[in-house]
């Protein structure tokens, strides 16, 4: 094998190259077979080699003394945190010393998948006792337990990290239950800092919410868990969540994590995310609100806002932030995250509610961001307490002052900025303030101290306790130096003590800051066009727009990383002038899962061939994206709804769409919400850049079976269709459908109960429901039960053949193991 021939680090190449290969659509370019081997016999023959061990190391390999352990020191992070007083003095060697210790692991249930009441029994049941009495002595007698502040006991905190949980044998099987169980998307392991943001967005089932920098997509999938949940029984929810990147292999990353939800109600877009299309109809600004019953374009009820950032609240996950960091990656950063949050602001409905969220605990990109908003939007646009949502969340207010630090000088205001600097260290970065008094209301009779002020305390009523000195914002500042008053608007002084900091050492935890922003009124034309724009400091600096479509002529400077559940999001030193550049990251989406019986189905497919070699009737606008196109063949509709029976109360016109003009291979169903929004794109001309889109319902096949469809159903959408199908249903006893999962294929004679092989052999050709028949449901209603288990198949001509995926096989297996006490067969068997 190639990996076993190759030095680790040309194998990597190989594989990135590959990788790299990958196209927008979920394709990939095979390699021309020849020239590839070529390609790879001149890497390994002109790649350095690896030089021998010297004498000493190859004779004491064992020789781990030289080894010494990462410093985790960086004296210029804590004087920058000292001199920014984010925790008191007192709390300052307990904040250092939680810093320096491993991140512990978490993770989420998701509580819409159909065995989520298995899950939470095992893990209470059986992991929670076996933890406490293998490992209570190393990691404590609470070595698993749920985070007290999330509903529902959904989240979980262990007491050990993700490296410990590898290499630890005593959690070697606890370890394997969380990997399959994240791969089929019962689960999420995601940091529990980064669970909060959504929870402030108060999610409701018809609301339209965009995630603007989405990728990796816990978060994403976690509003996806919510709109799901909030849903009918039956009925496919009114919301649809649109989730964003910049970079197209982040967004294949995206893809790859939001599969698992197999949802209808999902668009992936890939555009950046400051200059996000609005899909207006509308000539001006002030027409887009004439009529309020009809939107003229996009709007959002909620909006996530997880920007790019330092990343300086993740320390604790890795040891290369104590090396890289330096005060100037937030300052490189600052405009970008204002630029994003006011194109959020400006997409956002009337109303609506806005979360602005860094893993940073830097206030340049935190307060500052929050109090530009503020003054740029005016009185449109108001910064929430939500002190009393989430009670058991320890959390603090946001800092009411701060100083900015450029090349090892701290400066207080603007003013003292040097000449040659001004453009670079902006005004929006400073705590200084240019409106009155009367604009923002503060309710509350209590007056703090700065010296002792609010952000100390824990779980109080953030408004009741933070009326500052409105003069200089609770700052105290050289009154020889003038505040800059040349901003654009004057505004109030801001309650920046409503936001929230969650720092490491209160709940053992990563750092977050989190800005809960309420929009009262629409921006004029001057505020949203000011969204695009640079700084007036910064007219001096001519930047050329890029073009998101030609990323490749992208410039770029000093690369900056933020890791979130272990994918990097990268930005650069030069976006403060508004460029961008492309990232790749080893994470790729794997290729979507074959069937089981390759006689029957061979699921490989490129879309390239689908759309490359095809006379194409419509071209996408965006280069290397296939078009999204309504699937309107009516003879191919009807045999489908012939074949299988589907209800009329299943509506599939006008909902089926696919990623090619000619011979559709998948056909994807989309919600009534998405499909409103692609009406609306293909009316303004494909403003959106759309990647992904829908659930995946059914796939063309090449059986010889001579079965009269076309297309058979896919296990990934069988969920949402199977109370709505009347035909080609089979139900199988727990002993005949474990059998079926276990061998895959199985004779119409072999089966245990002989009437189910009997009907399985009465069956025309093609695919087929087989469903599980539980204790005593009448047959009628099982369809209709949620928690019904069914699988795809497909009837050969003296064989049942599973069409699911190997890792959906062994969760299925798993189930009946632990419903009804079936172990999987060993191969002797």
């Amino acid at each position: 094998m190639l990996a076993s021939k190759t030095p680790v680090s040309l194998h990597h190449r190989i594989v990135a190259a590959g990788q790299r290969r990958r196209c927008v659509g979920g394709s990939e370019r095979k390699p021309q077979g020849r020239h590839f081997t070529q390609a790879l016999e001149s890497l390994w023959r002109y790649s350095p080699r690896i030089p021998p061990l010297p004498a000493a190391a190859a004779t004491g390999r064992d020789a781990k003394s030289s080894w010494e352990p990462p410093v985790l020191e960086n004296a210029a992070f804590e004087e920058y945190y000292k001199v920014q007083q984010i925790v008191h003095k007192e709390e300052w060697d307990a904040f250092m010393s939680v810093l320096r210790t491993p991140l512990p692991a978490t993770f989420r249930i998701n509580a819409c998948c159909q065995f989520y009441k298995d899950i939470c029994s095992k893990l209470e049941n059986d992991f929670r006792r076996y933890l406490e009495s293998e490992v209570s002595s190393e990691y404590g007698e609470d070595a698993i337990r749920p985070l007290p502040w999330y509903p529902g006991n959904l989240a979980w905190h262990l007491n050990f990290s993700r490296k410990e949980l590898r290499k630890n044998q005593a959690l070697e099987s606890f370890h394997e239950f969380l990997k399959h169980e994240s791969e089929v998307g019962n689960i999420t392991r995601q940091e529990a800092v980064s669970m909060v943001p959504p929870l402030f967005l108060n999610v409701q089932p018809d609301h339209h919410i965009l995630d603007m920098c989405a990728s990796p997509g816990s978060k994403t999938f976690q509003l996806l868990e919510m709109i799901h949940q909030s849903k009918e029984p039956g009925l496919l929810p009114g919301a649809l969540v649109m989730a964003n990147d910049l970079y197209v292999q982040r967004c294949d990353l995206l893809i790859h994590n939001t599969k698992r939800m197999c949802t209808a109600n999902l668009i992936v877009t890939n555009h950046e995310a400051q200059n996000f299309p609005d899909c207006s109809l509308a000539n001006d600004y002030s027409e887009a609100y004439k009529d309020t019953c009809k939107p003229q374009g996009l709007e959002f009820d909620r909006i996530l806002c997880d920007v790019p950032c330092s990343g300086d609240g993740t320390i604790r996950k890795g040891h290369e932030m104590w090396r890289k960091w330096n005060s100037g990656m937030g300052n490189q950063l600052h405009l970008l995250q204002v630029n994003i949050a006011m194109r959020g602001i400006a997409l956002l409905k009337v109303g609506g509610r806005m979360v602005y969220s860094t893993c940073s605990m830097n206030p340049v990109e935190n307060e500052a961001v929050v109090a530009e908003l503020l003054r740029r939007s005016g009185n449109s646009v108001e910064l929430l307490d939500v002190s009393s949502e989430l009670p058991e969340l320890v959390r603090r207010p946001g800092l009411s002052t701060w100083k900015v630090q450029d090349r090892g000088s701290w400066f207080q205001t603007h003013d003292d900025v040097p000449h040659d600097r001004k453009n670079l260290v902006l005004p929006s970065m400073f705590p200084s303030s240019n409106g009155t008094e009367e604009s923002h209301t503060m309710r509350g009779d209590v007056e703090v101290n700065i010296d002792n002020r609010s952000s100390f305390l824990r779980n109080c009523n953030i408004e009741e306790t933070s009326k500052i000195n409105h003069d200089t914002d609770g700052l105290s500042i050289n009154s020889n130096k003038k505040l800059d008053c040349t901003s654009n608007i004057l505004n109030s002084k801001f309650p920046l003590h409503r936001c929230m900091r969650i720092v490491p050492h209160d709940q053992d935890s990563g750092a977050f800051f989190i800005a809960v922003l309420h929009k009262l009124s629409p921006l004029n034309g001057c505020q949203i066009q000011g969204t695009k724009i640079q700084h007036p400091l910064a007219k001096g600096i001519i930047v050329q727009p890029q073009k998101e479509h030609e990323p490749e002529t992208r410039l770029y400077e000093t690369i900056l990383t933020r890791q979130q559940n272990n994918v990097s999001k990268v930005v650069d030193a030069a976006e403060v002038l508004g460029r961008q550049q492309n990232l790749s990251i080893d994470n790729q989406t794997s290729n979507d899962n074959s069937t089981e019986v390759e006689m029957v189905f061979n699921d490989v497919e490129s879309s390239r061939a689908e759309s490359g070699d095809m006379q194409l009737q419509k071209q996408s606008r965006w280069k290397g994206v296939d078009p999204v196109l309504f699937f309107k063949d009516e003879v191919v509709i009807k045999s489908i709804i012939s074949f299988f029976g589907i209800k009329e109360s299943f509506p599939l016109q006008g909902h089926l769409v696919t990623r090619s003009t000619d011979n559709a291979r998948r056909i994807y169903y989309v919600s009534k919400s998405v499909k409103k929004i692609l009406e609306l794109n293909g009316e303004v001309g494909e403003q959106l850049k759309i990647v992904s889109l829908g659930i995946k319902m059914f796939e063309s096949h090449r059986s010889k079976d001579c079965c009269s469809c076309a297309y058979r159903l896919s296990y990934e959408g069988l969920s949402l269709l199977l109370p709505y199908v009347s035909k080609r249903i089979l139900y199988a006893s727990p002993l005949d459908f474990h059998r079926l999962l276990q061998y895959r294929s199985i004779n119409f004679a072999h089966f245990v109960d002989a009437r189910f092989g009997e009907e399985a052999a009465s069956l025309m050709p093609g695919c087929c429901v087989v469903v599980l028949l539980e204790g005593h449901k009448h047959v009628d209603s099982i369809c209709k039960d949620p928690s019904t288990i069914a699988i795809v198949c497909w009837r050969g001509k003296g064989t049942m053949n599973v069409m699911v995926s190997p890792p959906d096989r062994k969760d299925l297996l798993e189930r009946m193991a632990y419903r009804f006490g079936l172990k999987a067969c060993t191969e002797e068997d």
